[in-house]
């Protein structure tokens, strides 16, 4: 092999490595912290506060409800949008539940957010039949 075409394919591979180097942070940096995480749960509108059980809990804990059409299944992670027009994604990785397995395009379901752990986040999703009034969701 030449001295140029080394150089050449010494060049190709440190590019190569340049890519996924940024491929890595972005992908990395798609993640929120859980500082975003409460910033952006804090930003979301309320539909409803409620206090119950979770599945393997002792005692009550406040959740922070809001009620999600679903848009999007791809790759287990499903994504809606509340009434009001924001954006939520979830998986089955990230709650204490598992997801109803029967959840498709247009279904709408409840998404529990755990107030007093923000860490948690969504916690739980249940599949509804509509979407309250605003009237009756209001707490």
């Amino acid at each position: 092999m030449s001295l140029s075409a080394k150089k050449i394919l010494l060049l190709v591979l440190v590019v190569i490595c340049l890519i996924l180097v940024v491929m890595q942070f972005i992908n990395r940096s798609a993640e929120p912290t859980s500082e975003q995480a409460q910033e952006t749960l804090s930003k979301l509108p309320e539909q409803e506060t409620v206090k119950e059980k979770a599945k393997g809990d002792e005692e009550a804990h406040k959740y922070r409800v809001y009620y999600i059409t679903i848009e999007k299944i791809e790759n287990g992670t499903y994504s809606g949008t509340t009434k009001e027009g924001t954006g939520i994604k979830f998986s089955d990785k990230n709650l204490n539940e598992p997801i109803p397995s029967n959840l498709k395009k247009g279904d709408i379901v409840k998404a529990y957010f755990d107030l007093e752990y923000s860490t948690k986040g969504l916690v739980k999703v249940e599949k509804v039949d509509e979407i309250p009034d605003d009237d009756e969701s209001s707490s």
